[in-house]
């Protein structure tokens, strides 16, 4: 299990910018725990409240819908939150300490990915009223197929990321408090567990706003009285403008380089994307009553996210100015090994003289771990209740398919907590472990459910071909990328000093010989210089691979002509990208595409058959079967 060093600094003995003065011992006062537990009390009694009012999560469609009505606000914050964690508050600052601010340019890509992922995914999945996305490939195909892949994709991607960020939040607690990963890792799963078993769809969603408020707060608090430690917001940009941190406009073409504004953007939109077109997603857009406040929340929500990233990103500036004024850096100076606890660090030395701070950076640091959490346990519930147990007994009733749903989540929490532990193993910072690793069955899943919606020649085959050789290539590259750890990918920049460090000035010199004399790696050659190429363009390329892949074999398998195929379940891109561009450009950019205009006359049919009652008369149950399966509020 990787080594995380006990950061009490009366044991490390870290200067506090004056040659032989030493930091105080940083305890967790009562103050500190108190803040700690009314955090994880308020998620459980909000759990509570939801499992003891309204209908009680009894039915299916509350428990993981919320009978489709929900406000907008809450829904809007929970989709916000759903992919920041402790992979937001640890891995960004990291990778901005190390690598510079260039680094939370990956909110840029989220905030494309939802802006573009609105246009295609709300159309199709609102209308269809369906509780998992995996239902989609379902009614695309006519067959399970394709949905069983997906599924498997979905779950292995949530089961990565809800064990990574379990031991990224262990992994600061053990650094501030001393508590062994394992014991963190166990209440972390147990609270999220238990008000998401419990409390259902609302409660995720409500514990959200609730953990966003104090997840947002403990950030802003780090980031001015950092500030304030190091002289001023001028200070730490001109610090941080001397370290190279600052330096983000690289245009750079290589592919092997970590960060430029080409993968960041590029590369991030296709890493993000996955996100918007998931399970956690489709649950809050489903959760929406009309097509037009689900737009409205992800056409919001993207900004903001955008903001998030880069006010997390701010937290590696400022921690940088700050071990450059005491003169110590903390990794240079191996008094930590994992870049993940530079902000943990940070906090324990910024507010020692202030009772329940580090508290609050505890507690903030848990509730965005538990908003992932439990968005993670609601999304994989929800698809193993209907893309496994429901294929197999189609006529549960409401009762026993709520009691499995609640049963899901108890033996989901237990397995992510164990993979939480595998991934204390496992190297790296969390923003890195999370694009290579926890990305792997992401990419090739966004490529399936983009080339199902736009190609309407694509077939199960097609699918199912170009989801596994895209699975193939990632894994095959992401290994090679970890075990030979490209030198052109892992250059950073250069640390804070360390000359204050320790006491004795033997130490000093041994270590800045260490750092000065230690060889630089061999440069990969020939054919392994494809592992050199940047993570941050894995996801792009392998959904592009699951196009390239399914056309060729769909076109081998026999592709359906577009008339035949169902325009509920397709998108035009043009008329989704382009929709202010004059008709007949459209259709000629379309390559004479139908599905525009059938989609149209769907809607039309749609709105007649939508009408419960027509002169005192109920619509009749055929028709309402009819279009069960796809109707767009208005």
């Amino acid at each position: 299990m990787l080594k995380c060093f006990d950061l009490k600094l009366s044991e490390k003995k870290l200067s506090n910018g004056r040659k032989g003065e030493m930091l105080k011992e940083t305890t967790f006062g009562v103050a500190d725990y108190v803040v700690c537990v009314l955090a994880l009390c308020l998620s459980l009694g909000i759990g509570l409240y939801y499992a003891c009012t309204g209908g009680r999560q009894v039915t299916t469609a509350e428990y993981h819908l919320g009978n489709r009505n929900l406000n907008f606000l809450p829904v809007m914050f929970s989709l916000m939150v759903t992919s920041q964690s402790s992979i937001l508050i640890l891995g960004v600052p990291a990778e901005t300490y190390l690598y510079g601010f260039l680094a939370t340019f990956t909110g840029v890509g989220f905030w494309f990915a939802y802006w573009l992922c609105a246009r295609i995914i709300i159309p199709v999945v609102h209308p269809l009223r369906i509780t998992s996305v995996n239902e989609y490939f379902k009614l695309r195909y006519k067959n399970n197929s394709v949905r069983i892949l997906t599924t498997i994709l979905s779950s292995l991607f949530w089961f990565m990321c809800l064990g990574l960020v379990t031991y990224g939040v262990s992994t600061a607690t053990e650094s501030v408090l001393g508590v062994p990963v394992w014991l963190c890792i166990v209440i972390v799963s147990v609270c999220s567990m238990i008000y998401t078993a419990v409390g259902g769809i609302k409660a995720v969603i409500w514990t959200d706003v609730i953990q966003y408020s104090l997840m947002l707060t403990s950030v802003l608090a780090i980031l001015i009285k950092g500030s304030l430690k190091v002289g001023g917001g001028s200070e730490v940009i001109r610090i941080n403008l001397e370290g190279k941190r600052l330096d983000i406009w690289n245009y750079n073409l290589d592919p092997t380089l970590r960060f430029t504004i080409w993968n960041m953007v590029i590369g991030n939109t296709a890493k993000g994307a996955f996100f918007p077109l998931s399970q956690s997603s489709v649950q809050r857009i489903g959760c929406m009553p009309t097509m037009q406040a689900a737009y409205k929340m992800f056409y919001i929500v993207a900004p903001l996210m955008g903001l998030t990233v880069f006010l997390a990103g701010s937290m590696g500036l400022v921690s940088y100015a700050y071990f450059v004024k005491v003169r110590c850096d903390p990794l240079a100076s191996e008094f930590i090994k994992n870049p993940n606890q530079i902000i943990p660090i940070l906090v324990t030395e910024i507010f020692q003289e202030m009772p329940g701070m580090a508290g609050l950076f505890i507690a903030g640091l848990l509730c965005a771990s538990l908003s992932t959490l439990s968005s993670g346990y609601a999304a994989i519930s929800s698809m193993t209740l209907q893309d496994i147990i429901k294929i197999q007994w189609p006529n549960l009733s409401e009762k026993k398919s709520t009691i499995a749903s609640k049963l899901t989540v108890l033996v989901i929490s237990f397995l992510s907590a164990s993979i939480a532990l595998l991934f204390a193993n496992i190297k790296g910072s969390l923003l890195k472990l999370a694009s290579m690793i926890m990305t792997i069955p992401a990419g090739p899943y966004t490529g399936i459910i983009l080339y199902s919606i736009f190609c309407t020649s694509a077939t199960s085959a097609g699918a199912i071909v170009g989801g596994i050789v895209s699975l193939v290539f990632y894994l095959w590259i992401a290994i090679g990328n970890i075990v030979l750890s490209p030198p052109s990918v892992e250059k950073k920049l250069a640390p804070a000093p360390i000359d204050m460090c320790f006491e004795n000035s033997t130490l000093v010199s041994y270590n800045t010989t260490t750092a000065a004399s230690t060889s630089s790696p061999t440069p990969l050659e020939g054919f392994n210089q494809i592992y050199g190429m940047s993570f941050q363009w894995f996801d792009f390329i392998a959904i592009i691979i699951v196009f390239v892949v399914g056309l060729i074999t769909s076109k081998i398998v026999g592709a359906p002509r577009e008339e035949d195929v169902d325009a509920r379940y397709v998108l035009c891109f043009t008329e989704q990208f382009f929709p202010y561009l004059p008709k007949k450009v459209k259709y000629v950019l379309s390559c004479r595409s139908t599905i525009p205009k059938r989609r149209k006359q769907i809607k039309v049919e749609d709105r007649r058959y939508n009408v419960e009652m027509v002169g005192g008369t109920t619509v009749l149950e055929e028709e309402k079967g009819y279009n069960k399966n796809f109707r767009e509020d208005n």
